[in-house]
């Protein structure tokens, strides 16, 4: 981490996702709309799992722009019907052409590849993959893509030469390391993957201070479990995340939550501080540290049944979690049941393999703040207890 890096968290908005939509909805009927109003209209319907309202709003519109034809692919992609894979092939086509620059073209062309894959056209897929690395090297889709594909059909080596390639021009985000990770593990190489995730070093735990005003901070997270569960945007479930049978706010920084925005003005500056101790490593993560950070947060609510599939966090640079509340089964438990466990996942390695790297393990208690590197794999297990387990996660990245 060459210079320090400074972390704020986000802007609050005026309106949810959901009222947001409501209103460009009006617009939208009144007559023709601008293709700025209609992108941002198709942003908010497919954050809401609107998937076929996006295509009707969308496949049937005269001259769309790149923005456009890119929602439109991935309303497709979710959706998934029969069909709507040759349709996001076609958007993801167009948007290429209408790319501005390489950077877009890149973001388009990793799209299509996903499509070429679903179609079952490997190769191709492949060879678009790295022509949109050529295009943009940065370009995460594509890095995780194209080191998936050849991880999942056992070619670790030339996962492993992706990923060399693009650091040595200058490319560190949290796909690549992730998929180094995996590939030296698949390699046999498990000295070279734990170094990679160094989580003996970069897992931190600590437990937050109440915040100004409050006596307890039991007293605090009793109240903000309150204006948690009563949010205006609180949802169950949402397509492709990594949670199941979970209740989900996908951003603390709309509707009315004061006691939300009190903790994130919290995390932030204990994340700040953490940060900080870590300048001076030396580790390829901690080089990527982005000068102007943004912390971005949601919550998660489970009950018994309700837990995380193994996933990491690929906009990040530090992600982690704090519990506002946690059934005391878990709290005081031995097993793994409501539990945080992190390492690399056993989707594309043997759990043998995985496991050999090793996983860490955090046990939840209220009042505990987790950080840790998002190219992480992670997971949590259901508590199968009375009670809801609470918790506010977030990633911090580039601004």
């Amino acid at each position: 981490m060459s210079e320090p890096i400074t972390i704020r968290g986000e802007t609050p908005r005026a309106l949810n996702a959901a009222q947001e939509c409501a209103v460009l909805r009006a617009t939208v009927r009144d007559g023709a709309a601008p293709s700025a109003i209609r992108a941002r209209l198709a942003v908010l319907l497919n954050q809401l799992d609107a998937f076929a309202e996006t295509i009707d709003l969308l496949a049937t519109a005269d001259a769309l722009g790149y923005d456009e034809q890119m929602l439109l692919a991935a309303a497709y992609f979710a959706r998934n019907e029969e069909g709507d894979t040759q349709c996001a092939l076609d958007a993801t086509g167009a948007a290429a052409a209408l790319a501005a620059d390489n950077r877009d073209r890149a973001a388009a062309l990793a799209d299509q590849a996903k499509a070429l894959f679903r179609l079952g056209q490997t190769e191709t897929g492949r060879a678009v993959l790295r022509e949109a690395l050529t295009d943009d090297p940065a370009n995460d889709e594509a890095c995780k893509r194209l080191t998936v594909d050849l991880l999942l059909h056992d070619e670790p080596a030339a996962a492993l030469a992706v990923t060399d390639a693009l650091a040595a021009q200058g490319v560190a985000h949290s796909r690549l390391f992730e998929a180094r990770a995996t590939a030296l593990a698949m390699l046999g190489e498990q000295a070279a993957a734990r170094e990679t995730l160094r989580l003996d070093d970069f897992l931190h735990q600590d437990t937050i201070a109440p915040p100004a005003g409050w006596d307890s901070l039991a007293a605090f997270n009793a109240a903000l479990a309150d204006e948690l569960l009563a949010h205006p945007a609180i949802r169950y479930e949402r397509h492709g995340t990594a949670s199941v049978e979970s209740w989900r706010i996908d951003t603390l920084a709309a509707g009315d939550g004061p006691l939300g925005r009190m903790l994130v003005d919290r995390i932030v500056a204990m994340a700040q501080c953490h940060a900080e101790t870590l300048a001076g490593v030396d580790h390829p993560w901690i080089a990527a540290a982005p000068r102007e950070a943004m912390m971005r947060s949601w919550c998660v609510i489970t009950e018994g049944t309700g837990y995380e599939r193994w996933h990491m966090h690929p906009f990040g640079w530090m992600s982690g979690v704090y519990y506002v509340a946690v059934p005391e089964a878990v709290s005081a438990g031995r097993d793994d049941g409501g539990c945080l466990m992190l390492g690399l996942s056993d989707r594309i390695l043997s759990t043998e393999t995985a496991a050999a790297i090793g996983h860490h393990r955090v046990r939840p208690r209220p009042g505990l703040l987790a950080l840790f590197p998002s190219h992480s794999y992670h997971r949590t297990f259901p508590h199968r207890t009375a009670g809801k387990r609470i918790c506010v996660a977030f990633d911090i990245g580039p601004a």
